[in-house]
Order: structure tokens, then sequence, then C-alpha cells
């Protein structure tokens, strides 16, 4: 048995320049040292990478992570290689060859660390592949997107159990920063590891002040919030086009802002991400697609403008702010509104089971699927073609697919990018004797041999950027003469896109005899509504601390007033002798007559914002009412 503790202390010391864990660190990797299975609840910025990292450099063998974004998988294996850790991520991205030689390499002992999605999983020759590696441990990052209670489901985590039958000496090592009673006990069931070791770190941020604003000029609230608090912020909404139009508000209006969505191409994302992350840009605008995986330290603000669907991904999506555990706040502006607009939302979320077939039946035409045909079917797939196509909303379709894709009958990859690629179909000779007659494709021929092997025998990921300049010409005439080879069957050509892929895990059903089985139908509609029904008791609640709101989610109770969220601060006014005594003051004269509030202020010396303040209190507190004649009584 390595000595732990002071091996530990060595590897944080030599590859991340600390001398000191953090809280449970050091407890989690003794646990995963002494070959536990491990899950580990930490919350966002609590430092879970160095839990399995530790671990896997201290003990022989390749450490396979399971990771369910590839910007998280690329992020995290650029971290370890910068740090001369050997690590690499078979993803999507990546064509036949690279990944065996990514394979090839395990085998060699020449990586130490490999990310692989969830997805890969579903392919049997890759677990044959993987079979006679030498692993020391399985990990699972956001593991809570095992559990079908959790807000992020993905049915291919499902999967993860079956790598214990391939390793079974290898320890699991789950982690999640947002994970309620029942995800932890589905992920233990999931990944059957009942017996695991459960290291749990209190989700209270303690730097982090929640403030909950019902404002109708947000505008004007954010722009005051981003003077007022200064340093780097993240602004989230939930429309595409919002990230665009507020950036564009906020540039206009002398604040440095960029924005992200997943609509972007995947260069546009990475450039807007680093600008972000380098200080180039102060504000970043985003839809939920942002955020993942990020580890800036120094974000001193997240703002909703829309509200978040559910409790994890508020959590998660507040919590980037104060990494570097100094104060923070993450403020949620909203109104009445706001509330019935995302109760609408969630129920487009769950479409009709005659919507989910609709949509199974259309997709399966539009891709000319034949019945009992069709299981390991890819193609990217678009939803406004589709739409077009069977008069279908986008948004029926998208979410009826995520519906049939928790069913089993569809794996759906989001901002699937996919590079652009080239193979040759002619053989050499034939080759030869096109470039004899096309004088004007011959350099362009030659320097695709030159520059890609193996092109003959598979497709070949290129840059046309790079292409045109060995060539010598533009880009656009590039793509021109390799759109012309591919119209001649000469080469395939696949143009680079950000489209989502759609994978049938099925033959196609004729549903018309055998109904789609849709077992997780019920569970989905209550699951959606009893989050979204926490979500708005959190921000509609007055009276009850917003941090012990929030772990009272996640079933910690045992905990006091944060003091500086809205909701302690108005509690401290109220208590203020100041306050009591106008609030006497406002009761008494209301008794005795009913009265308008601009009388309430004419009665009383003191700044009106505070009698209106103080007065919002009180109907909030169901001691006044506003009557039929618009004047303020005591409630009976």
């Amino acid at each position: 048995m390595l000595n732990a503790q002071n091996d530990s202390n060595y590897y944080l010391q030599k590859y991340w320049g600390h001398h000191a864990f953090r809280p449970l660190q050091k407890e989690i990797i003794q646990s995963a040292c002494n070959n536990n299975d491990t899950l580990a609840l930490l919350p966002t910025g609590g430092g879970k990478s160095i839990c399995f990292q530790i671990p896997a450099l201290m003990k022989e063998g390749l450490c396979i992570v399971v990771s369910p974004l590839i910007s998280l998988m690329k992020d995290q294996v650029a971290n370890l290689n910068k740090k001369n850790i050997a690590a690499a991520a078979i993803t999507s991205l990546l064509n036949q060859k690279e990944i065996e030689q990514i394979i090839n390499a395990a085998f060699e002992n020449q990586i130490k660390f490999l990310y692989v999605s969830p997805e890969r999983l579903l392919n049997e020759v890759f677990k044959e592949q993987m079979a006679n590696l030498n692993v020391n441990y399985i990990v699972v990052d956001e593991a809570h997107c095992i559990s079908q209670w959790g807000h992020d489901f993905r049915p291919s985590y499902l999967k993860i159990s079956e790598l214990k039958n391939l390793f079974p000496k290898a320890p699991i090592i789950a982690l999640t920063a947002s994970a309620t009673k029942e995800v932890i006990e589905e992920i233990k069931e999931k990944l059957e590891i009942p017996k695991c070791n459960l290291f749990r770190k209190s989700f209270e941020r303690k730097n982090l002040n929640y403030i909950v604003l019902f404002e109708e000029n947000k505008y004007d609230r954010l722009f005051k919030i981003i003077n007022t608090i200064n340093g780097s912020g993240i602004i989230y909404v939930r429309n595409r086009k919002r990230t665009e139009s507020i950036s564009r508000w906020l540039n206009e209006n002398k604040m440095n802002a960029t924005h992200y969505h997943a609509g972007m191409t995947i260069q546009l994302r990475q450039t807007a991400q680093q600008k972000w992350l380098n200080d180039e840009v102060q504000l970043m605008v985003a839809t939920n697609a942002f955020g993942m995986g990020i580890d800036k330290p120094n974000v001193r603000f997240v703002v909703h403008l829309d509200l978040p669907e559910n409790i994890e991904a508020y959590f998660q999506e507040a919590g980037r702010a104060g990494r570097d555990e100094l104060n923070a706040y993450s403020i949620v502006l909203t109104t009445k509104k706001d509330i019935l607009d995302v109760q609408s939302f969630c129920k487009t979320k769950i479409p009709t089971q005659a919507q989910i077939n609709q949509v199974y039946q259309a997709i399966c035409n539009y891709f000319q699927i034949a019945v009992d045909s069709g299981n390991g079917f890819v193609s990217h797939i678009d939803l406004y073609e589709i739409s077009k196509a069977y008069q279908i909303s986008t948004s029926i379709i998208f979410n009826a697919i995520k519906c049939l894709e928790r069913e089993g009958y569809f794996q759906f990859l989001e901002t699937h990018y996919e590079p652009s690629k080239i193979q040759v179909n002619f053989n050499k000779e034939q080759l030869y004797n096109f470039q004899l007659k096309n004088q004007s494709y011959d350099f362009l021929i030659k320097t695709i041999l030159r520059s890609y092997g193996g092109v003959f025998n598979q497709p070949v990921t290129i840059k046309e950027k790079d292409l045109a300049y060995r060539c010598k010409i533009s880009e656009f005439e590039l793509i021109q003469k390799l759109f012309f080879l591919h119209k001649q069957k000469i080469i395939l050509y696949e143009a680079q896109t950000g489209l989502p892929k759609l994978v049938f895990l099925h033959n196609r059903q004729n549903i018309k005899i055998e109904p789609l089985q849709l077992h997780n139908y019920k569970n989905l509609s209550a699951t959606v509504n009893a989050k979204l029904a926490s979500m708005v008791h959190y921000i509609e609640s007055k009276h009850i601390c917003r941090s012990r709101l929030l772990l009272a989610y996640f079933n910690e109770t045992d905990y006091q007033n944060c003091n500086v969220c809205d909701v302690c601060l108005n509690n401290k006014k109220k208590s203020s002798a100041h306050y009591l005594e106008l609030k006497n003051k406002i009761i008494s004269l209301v008794s005795q007559d009913s009265l308008t509030i601009d009388n309430v202020i004419q009665s009383i010396y003191s700044k009106p914002n505070t009698i209106v303040e103080i007065i919002n209190h009180l109907i909030d507190d169901e001691v006044l009412i506003i009557n039929e004649q618009n004047q303020l009584e005591i409630k009976k």
C-alpha cells in the first residue's frame, strides 16, 4: 500500500504548486488510494479534478475519465498536458486513424489519462479494444447525469457500469457538484457501487451573496450592477438572439462584452470564451450552453436575466462566481411575468405522446428509414429542415427527440461540430487520367496527396484555410474546386458543420402495430414540474434566507442565516428601531381610516421611498391590502 498522505502532498506541490489541500480533498484521495469505490459531492469550484488526478498519478496504469462534454474534456486534457502529464481525449471530432493512435499510445503506457464521452461506451469495438488495458481508476465526472432525477440526465451514462465488468479491479471515483438525496441513491445504484465511500462537502458558499430583485427595468438595473460591483461577470439568458442583442447593447454603452450560445460555430465560441478567460473582455452574455468546466477564479458576479428551470442548474451557474473564495454575487433580476414565462416554457419541454409519435415518424421518413431497419444509422440533423418539411415546430421536434433519447430510441449529440473531411474515391490510375485531362485541378490533387496520408483508405480531416494556402488560391476558390470534385465522385468532401448528430439505437418501429414504449414519460413530467416548483418557491420566498433555502434543497438543514442575501438584509432592516417605528405609525394611521399611499407619505415625516418600501412589506406580510378604491386598509 502506498503512503497516500505523503505521496498526495508530493504530487499536489509538484504539479499544482499548492502546499495544502482544500477541505475533503485529502480524504477522497485516501479513499481512492485504498481501492474503495468513492462518491464525492463538492460544490462548484471545490477542486473535484484533483480528487481523481492525484490518485491516478500515484498508481500504475491508465485512468479512464467519462465526461459529458467535448469542451470539458478538451480543457482538462489541455490543463494536464501543460503540467507535462500525458492525457488525451477520444471524441467524435477524431477520425478512426486518430482514435487508433490514441488507443495504441494507451497500450504503450504513453498516456496517463484517457477522457471519453459516455456515448463512446455504446461502441462494442471500442470496448473490445479497451478490454486489455491496465486501468487503475474509472472516473465518472458530472455523475448526476446518470440519474433520471438529475437535471441533466444522459441515457448513455447508464452504460458506465459495463466498464466495471471490463475492469473489476479498478475502483470507481464518481464526482458531482449538484445532487439531492434521490440523485445520490440513484448514482450508487446505477454505477453498482452501493457500498461506496461517500464524501460530501457542504454546498454552502459563504463568500457568495444571493440576491433576487423583482425589477421591471432590467437593463437599467444591470447597468448599475456592473458599475457597482466591477470585475468579470456572466449574464445568463435563455434566448440565443438575446445573448447577441444584450452584448451589443452593453458594448454600445461602453461595457466590454462578448456572447456565447450553442448556435455559434465552434471557432466563434472558443474565441469568445478565450477572450473572456484572458480578461480581454469583462462580460460574457450566454445561454446555459456556457460554463461547464470553466475554471475562472475571479468572476465577481453572475446575473440571471431569465429564470433557470431548476435549482440544480441555477446553483451550478451561480457557483461560477467567487471561485477564488473572495466576495462575489449571484443576482436574479426577475418579474412576475418571468415566472409565468418559465412555467410556460417548461410545459413545452414535455410534448404530448401524440407529438412524440409524430416526430418519430417524421424523422424516420426524412432519413428514408424503412420499418425494421436503421439500427446504427448516424447523420447530422437539421431541425429547421424537418420543421419545414413536416410543419412541426422546432421546439416540439427538439423536446420530442430528448424524450426519445431518454427512452433509448435515439442518441442525440447537441452542437456536434465535425471538421471538414475528404477521401479520394478514384484509384491512382483513374486519378492520373483525370489530372491529364483537367490540368487546372492537377496541382490541387497533388497537394492533397502530399499533405494527407491515407486519403485513399479513409476520410481525413482537413482545414480549408491551410490547404488553400498550400495551393496558393483563395479559400473560396478551393471550396468550389472541392465541391466540383465531389460532384464528379472523384473525392468525398464533407464540409465542416456545427449541426447536432442523431444516432438510431434501434430499427424503426411500425408504430401503427407496436406503439412506442415511453416508460419514463410520466416520471419526466413529474420531475420537470417538481423542479420548476422548487425554483419558483426560491424566487418568491421573502422570509427564509436564500442560502438556507438552497442548502435545504440539497438536504442540508443545519445551517444559520447567511446575513448577506437580500432576504437577510431585509429582515435585518425590518428589525431596526427606525423601521419598527415607521411600521407602527403606518399601521396606526391606516387603522383609523383607509388611506392612499400618497396620504400616508404626506402624514409621516420620512423618506417617501422608505415608506413605500415598508408599505410593500406590510402588503407582502398580509397586514395591509389595497381595496377597490386603491386605498390601503388593514386586512381582516
